[in-house]
């Protein structure tokens, strides 16, 4: 009765807990996975419009090209501006020049059917279907051409009654002479509908899309089918033209729209497609599936629910056991006679204890072994002794030419290297930090010549006063950074040792450009805890100032503390106030 009791709550569990949050779940997923697969295929029809509107476009600049061509061709500018007086002159020359000039910019491109050019000049002599009065030109081009710059042409759509067809296009513009101080004649550029053609073609690869070409408000080209009423079309374009992404659909209708503006033509390209087609194959797959594991399911539970009773005591009996485990209480649970998935487990638990146990006993030898790796890698780390000697050998070598600066410079570069790859301990005397400090100063010296100079200042004996090693060279490096790098005149920093009451004070000062004043309020209540450090970090600075302060803190305690003094334009000075102890011994 017991047992029944726990399987019907089982039983009432799986269905609210498993069974149905499946079911709820699962239609979720499938709604999500719909709209990503719509997005993903809108989103690939829109990449497919818009390359092949750049290769329209290409197409486009291609006949706008040929405008260069021939203003490029002296001899076409000199025939236009009337340099040839007899008819001999002019027949000539537009034989030997002009026409082949026609002919080879014709044959660039299949897409044009037609070059003209329509004089200014009435003297110069006018050739049927190639060089025309401009007087015999439509107005509109003209109109439209006074509205641009000289370097720029119009795009003219021939209009027609018929929206069944291609409409072909014009290209407009006037051609100067070399000054471009006066038009010479207007180029009219006919191309047949090949440019269009190529274009729909491209985006519609199976021709089963219906496309509408609509030209300031006006549809110049609708092909054949109507897939939606007038009323959801106007309905879907506008949807299409709020749109960002340049794309909508109706999900009722599984329609889609992609779109493509051409501003060159004051055209808007429509391309709709139905996406049953997507989706139908998806949907019967879905919805197979979908019963198979609902099948599946029921099948399952049955299962479930009929071993449920004679396993749950077993799996309830280890888990009481696991609880009552520790690292101090490793104790085996007893295994069953039976070889079935509860004694798999139990072997297994029983199994994982012992490892648990061998790993505890294992773990000192563990950290031993690490320690000796962590020996035999320093050990062969190469020695700093290798480079003193190298650099020592630089400097000898240098003295035997006689070539001063580079003696002092390997000298300097040697002690200040030597502080630094010393592997003693964290502190050292404050003198030897002052030394470190003025040999740093001395290399960038030697790279800023003039620009740098500097002076230190010990006004108090500091024999055996000790301090971190490194708490100088940050301040010293923040002057030159951000202190006399940012300043064209000549650098000074003054490095001051003074003694005030029972305080070392250490002042560093620069004559640079200076802090900006929220800065310094930020490095100061970082420096006092009041703001996080890490708004002290950005591109040019990050925690030099915050980890001097806090180890000399810590190395002092008492009042010590790192102080910032700066005017814009004036320079900055730090002041380091270190706590002087009654006798501070140095370390063996």
């Amino acid at each position: 009765m017991k047992n029944m009791r726990i399987v019907q709550k089982m039983a009432l569990g799986y269905l609210l807990l498993v069974l149905l949050p499946i079911i709820v779940f699962g239609g979720y997923l499938y709604n999500q996975f719909y709209m990503d697969v719509m997005s993903e295929y809108s989103e690939g029809k829109q990449k497919l419009v818009v390359q092949a509107g750049e290769g329209f476009r290409s197409s486009l600049n291609q006949v706008e090209s040929l405008h260069a061509l021939l203003l490029n061709n002296q001899q076409l500018i000199e025939y236009l501006s009337g340099y040839y007086r007899t008819e001999l002159q002019h027949v000539y020359n537009y034989l030997k020049d002009i026409r082949p000039l026609f002919i080879y910019a014709q044959s660039r491109d299949n897409g044009i059917s037609s070059i003209k050019l329509y004089k200014t000049l009435p003297k110069v002599h006018s050739v049927k279907g190639e060089l025309e009065d401009l007087n015999q030109m439509d107005g509109k081009p003209l109109a439209l051409l006074s509205e641009v710059n000289v370097d720029e042409g119009v795009w003219l759509r021939h209009r027609g009654a018929e929206t069944s067809a291609l409409p072909s296009l014009s290209y407009y513009q006037y051609v100067y002479n070399n000054s471009y101080t006066k038009p010479l004649a207007v180029l009219e550029i006919n191309t047949n509908d090949s440019l269009l053609h190529n274009f729909l073609k491209a985006v519609d690869v199976n021709r089963n899309m219906q496309m509408l070409i609509v030209q300031d408000g006006e549809t110049v080209y609708r092909n054949e089918g109507n897939l939606l009423d007038d009323e959801q079309t106007e309905a879907l374009l506008a949807m299409a033209d709020e749109s960002e992404q340049g794309y909508a659909y109706l999900r009722k209708q599984r329609m889609l729209v992609n779109s493509l503006s051409v501003p060159e033509l004051s055209t808007t390209f429509y391309f709709f497609s139905q996406m049953d087609e997507v989706f139908v194959d998806i949907r019967t797959k879905v919805i197979v599936l979908g019963l198979t594991l609902l099948v599946s399911l029921v099948v399952l539970t049955g299962i479930y629910y009929a071993t449920a009773s004679s396993l749950v005591r077993r799996i309830l009996g280890l888990a009481k056991h696991m609880r009552h485990v520790d690292e101090s209480k490793l104790t085996y649970y007893k295994v069953g006679k039976s070889n079935d998935e509860i004694d798999f487990l139990t072997r297994s638990y029983n199994s994982l204890v012992s490892r648990i146990d061998e790993l505890l006993n294992t773990v000192h030898k563990a950290e031993l072994m690490k320690k000796e790796a962590d020996y035999l890698v320093l050990q062969a780390q190469i020695k700093p002794h290798f480079l003193y000697n190298t650099l020592e050998s630089i400097r000898m070598l240098a003295e035997i030419n006689n070539d001063q600066e580079v003696v002092d410079a390997t000298y300097t570069f040697g002690r200040l290297l030597r502080y630094t790859l010393n592997a003693g301990e964290n502190e050292t005397e404050l003198r030897h930090e002052i030394d470190n400090v003025r040999h740093y100063l001395e290399m960038h010296k030697l790279r800023m010549l003039d620009r740098l100079s500097f002076s230190i200042q010990v006004m108090t004996n500091i024999d055996d006063f000790r301090c971190p090693r490194f708490i100088l060279q940050p301040l010293v490096e923040n002057c030159i950074q951000h202190g006399i790098g940012r300043s064209r005149k000549p650098g000074v920093i003054d490095i001051v040792i003074k003694r005030e009451n029972r305080e070392l004070l250490i002042v560093i000062a620069d004559n640079g450009p200076g802090i900006p004043q929220d800065r310094l309020v930020l490095i100061r209540d970082v420096l006092g805890n009041e703001r996080d450090r890490q708004d002290l970090q950005s591109e040019n600075s990050g925690y030099g100032l915050y980890n001097v302060n806090e180890r000399i803190r810590a190395f002092y305690g008492g009042q010590t503390r790192l102080l910032i003094d700066s005017r814009e334009g004036e320079g900055a000075a730090f002041t380091l106030k270190l706590a002087m102890p009654e006798r501070r011994h140095s370390k063996d």
